[in-house]
């Protein structure tokens, strides 16, 4: 995993305009099946991030329970700081509650994350 300072609210009950353009959004479907894809979208920021050529995200990784499950390198070029990934969740996962966790680097705010419990059927 990326080492360094995660970058953390100080209030998560009352985010600054700052924390709400860096902090990762995470899109999943009303239902997750074990063994079949599914599409998990991840969105930098409830209030969408600036892609421009002094600020920018870098890239954005998706791990699923602490396994990588894929990174997307974005630049300036990138028209929104988002990444879709198709994920699968092992069959071993069936019945059980998994763990999303969202990584964003911007290259002026640096790292930040997200997580979100996902329930596997």
């Amino acid at each position: 995993m990326p080492e360094g300072k995660i970058n953390k609210p100080v209030d998560p009950k009352n985010l600054t305009e700052g924390e709400k353009k860096h902090i990762p959004v995470i899109s999943v479907p009303e239902s997750i099946v074990a063994g079949k894809l599914f599409d998990v979208t991840v969105q930098v920021g409830s209030i969408p991030h600036v892609m421009e050529e002094k600020h920018y995200i870098e890239w954005i990784e998706l791990y699923l329970n602490d396994k990588k499950v894929g990174r997307a390198e974005l630049s300036p070029k990138n028209e929104k700081a988002e990444a879709t990934f198709t994920v699968e969740a092992e069959k071993a996962l069936a019945g059980k509650e998994g763990k999303l966790r969202a990584l964003e680097q911007c290259n002026i705010h640096g790292l930040w994350e997200e997580f979100m419990d996902i329930k596997i059927s």
